[in-house]
């Protein structure tokens, strides 16, 4: 377990300040801050020397405005991450959407209640307005995007064949994934080209090496070039802000299975993407884990003409104003475009446990028995996430609960928030802080932890997927049925 008890000497004196010392601390920083943003900086050619060797870059929180051009954060190469290239990728395409629609969305915008004009463009047949010259398909797909426009464009799905049309059909997850890793080694690239020239480094012609990370420090490594004064002088160049940690998790998607984990540099350039390699599952898995919430948009299970999840869910009260079919539709719609995968997953676990029922109605009717063995099966993982979760946080937390409440929410920020605190965990990657900084606070607050922690469920085989505890639960079933089924035999 890798979080850190502090000690109680003097605990409070060191680690807790009062409310008015933290507003006059947070005065004198502003006005440090403004008096050293209007000095002029000069640093000598031998301190500038000895950071370049160092490979030491000027901290973005500093209050020096400027050291020199050259040497500016702002203006300092750095390397891009898949991430970032993925939403510019979706971006683009985003657009074309948007170009698509942009006529109808303005359209709608005149309307008092354009959701409604929408919906009676596209769902209402009665209505004068109705796209009658469209397919089904064409009204489904429009409706689910213009509301959604409505709403600004954030889940637009990608799978839209009418708004591709022109460019050769909609794009999917590996088509855009593989776009994004070619930008990022183009920029990758580039960015080294700069920060050799930055840093005076002279690769000869003709020279080859690979580089490689060392994943428990993000370091970037030279491989491969037999002038170590050289090998060197490329490290300290590329080992500059979160270079190390881009070029790690770009490693990891374009490195086929079985090669050396690295990227070989000649001819004065990175090694080009093999765009052929066949992304398989486990690939598929990383790219969504690296790209986050919007890969979702390159759903393939999404479907426009997709119904309600749970008609009983999504009915309102019967005498309401609002239970119509227009504002089930409007529901519907929000549900399809915002979650695809969690629908389908969803079908997909109703349809496993309706054939476990007919299986076994032989020895449980109603299927009763089989349901409620099911949703004990099924919570189960997560209330043994939550015990593991609550041990792994145990002794922090006791430490937390020694201070007065708000003493001890200050006492969790100044571990995990704050840089200039005697006690903060800069042993720790950000990630891991700010993890530890919810989950404590949680604790302290009485508010639910998040079973969505890899440090803490490290020890059980790591998080826990919603596939996973489905498998369980249906096993559960099938072992209580077995079991009737030996008893009354």
């Amino acid at each position: 377990m890798e979080i850190g008890i502090t000690s109680n000497l003097s605990r409070r004196a060191t680690y807790i300040k009062t409310q008015s010392q933290i507003v006059q601390a947070e005065k004198k920083t502003d006005a440090s801050a403004t008096t050293c943003s209007q000095d002029e900086i000069t640093v000598s050619p031998e301190a500038r020397a000895a950071m370049q060797k160092e490979g030491i870059g000027v901290d973005r929180d500093t209050s020096v405005e400027e050291i020199s051009k050259e040497h500016d954060v702002s203006s300092t190469p750095v390397f891009t991450s898949f991430a970032d290239e993925f939403s510019k990728v979706t971006s683009d395409y985003t657009n074309t959407i948007r170009e698509y629609y942009e006529k109808e969305h303005e359209e709608n915008l005149t309307y008092d209640n354009p959701s409604t004009h929408i919906w009676n463009k596209y769902k209402n047949p009665e209505s004068p307005d109705f796209r009658s010259d469209l397919s089904d398909d064409e009204r489904a797909w429009a409706y689910d995007q213009e509301l959604d426009m409505l709403s600004g464009g954030k889940h637009l799905q990608m799978g839209n064949p009418y708004a591709f049309s022109s460019v050769g059909g909609p794009p999917t997850l590996t088509t855009a994934a593989v776009k994004a890793m070619v930008a990022s080694r183009n920029q990758i690239d580039q960015s080294i080209q700069e920060l050799f020239t930055e840093n005076g480094v002279e690769v000869p012609k003709g020279t080859s090496f690979q580089l490689t990370v060392e994943q428990s420090t993000y370091s970037i490594h030279v491989t491969g070039l037999e002038d170590e004064d050289l090998s060197k002088a490329i490290e300290q160049a590329l080992n500059r802000g979160d270079n190390g940690k881009n070029l790690y998790n770009h490693l990891k998607l374009t490195t086929s299975d079985g090669e050396k984990f690295g990227v070989e540099y000649a001819d004065g350039h990175l090694a080009s993407v093999d765009t052929q390699r066949e992304l398989d599952d486990s690939m598929l898995s990383e790219i969504k884990k690296q790209a986050g919430p919007t890969w979702a948009r390159y759903s393939t299970t999404y479907n426009p003409h997709q119904e309600s999840m749970n008609e009983k869910i999504l009915s309102l009260d019967p005498t309401s104003p609002f239970n119509t079919k227009e504002q089930k539709d409007r529901l519907s719609a929000a549900v399809r475009v915002g979650a695809p995968e969690v629908i389908a997953e969803f079908r997909a676990r109703q349809h496993d446990m309706s054939l476990a029922i007919h299986q076994n109605r032989d020895i449980d009717p109603d299927g009763s028995i089989a349901l409620k063995t099911y949703m004990r099966a099924y919570a189960q993982p997560a209330v043994n996430a939550r015990k593991t979760i609550e041990s792994y946080y145990a002794e922090a937390h006791a430490e937390n609960s020694s201070y007065p409440f708000l003493e001890g929410l200050e006492h969790i920020a100044q571990k995990y928030k704050r840089p200039d605190s005697e006690i903060f965990r800069a042993d720790l990657p950000k990630e891991q802080r700010d993890m530890y900084y919810r989950q404590e606070r949680a604790l302290l607050t009485g508010a639910r932890v998040t079973l969505f922690d890899p440090y803490a469920l490290a020890s059980v085989g790591g998080i826990q997927n919603a596939q996973t505890s489905h498998q369980l639960a249906l096993k559960a079933v099938q072992d209580k049925m077995n079991e009737l089924r030996k008893n009354f035999g």
